[in-house]
């Protein structure tokens, strides 16, 4: 009895292989890169293109995207067709940094089915023809950097008088945290919707800050007087940027760049408000 059961373990287990569909070698015409839109900045995401150079549609069931730079791989896992001779760009979500500097290594692996139902998988260095993954990196590293030492927080609202035709005040409160290091915030800049006014009202393109915090630093503030950059009726409608304002700062462990506050929602629509009430547009 224990030989025919083994035996009809055996055939059962071969019968299951013979079904299954086999491993695919895929095609090198399928290739990864990786990409940002500029709506993805603020939201840490990054796409992944899949081009199809085959002559039949594939379905792409897994992308992952794996690197040195963060600390687990950023995964789209929803099935997505892609047509022969034509690409997808699946949107996929970054996981926190990783700063300790070492060579970074990029990486895509692909699960794919083919047009005949076999399925492979296969690892891909994507290429990264912005360079944004390098900026990413060095952007987020500095955030970090920043981060240990001070806050940098955008008011809960906008000051600005309706009609008045006077430039709006946006006070970002600057704290120390008491960590260890410094922070040097050097100079504030306009964004492509909003430039930066002087005390009498005419425009500047940056105002000179070079306000340097450690764990002593009391409690500060770095006044924005805001100004439309020009009046453009669509410049709402095609925002993507025009409301994280930048900071170019420099930290004790070596970093440089330049860091961009992001205000809330409320205080986004109150500067699409005033900016509208500034130029006479139609609200």
């Amino acid at each position: 009895m224990r030989r025919a059961l083994t035996l009809s373990l055996a055939l059962t287990a071969l019968v299951l292989t013979g079904c299954a569909a086999p491993a695919a070698e895929l095609p090198a015409t399928i290739t990864a890169s990786v990409f940002q839109n500029r709506f993805d900045y603020s939201l840490r995401q990054l796409e992944i293109k899949v081009a199809n150079g085959t002559d039949a549609a594939i379905t792409v069931t897994r992308a992952a995207f794996e690197s040195t730079r963060f600390t687990e791989p950023a995964v789209w896992d929803r099935p997505q067709e892609v047509p022969a001779g034509a690409a997808r760009d699946l949107k996929v979500q970054l996981p926190d940094p990783v700063c300790d500097g070492a060579d970074p290594v990029d990486s895509v692996t692909l699960e794919v089915t083919l047009g005949d139902g076999t399925s492979g998988t296969v690892t891909v260095t994507p290429s990264d023809e912005q360079g944004r993954v390098d900026t990413i990196n060095a952007e987020d590293c500095l955030g970090v950097s920043v981060a240990e030492v001070a806050t940098i927080t955008p008011p809960a609202a906008l000051d600005w008088s309706p009609g008045a035709r006077a430039p709006a005040v946006l006070e970002l409160a600057v704290r120390a945290t008491g960590g260890d290091g410094t922070v040097t915030i050097h100079d504030a800049k306009g964004t492509v919707l909003l430039g930066l006014a002087d005390e009498t009202g005419a425009a500047i393109t940056v105002l000179p800050v070079e306000l340097e915090v450690d764990a002593s630093t009391a409690d500060s503030a770095i006044r924005l007087s805001l100004v439309p950059n020009r009046c453009d009726p669509h410049a709402v409608e095609e925002d993507k940027r025009g409301t994280f304002f930048p900071l170019d700062v420099e930290t004790g462990d070596g970093r440089s760049g330049t860091v961009y506050i992001a205000v809330s929602d409320e205080v986004r629509r109150s500067l699409y408000e005033f900016y509208a009430d500034y130029c006479g547009l139609p609200g």
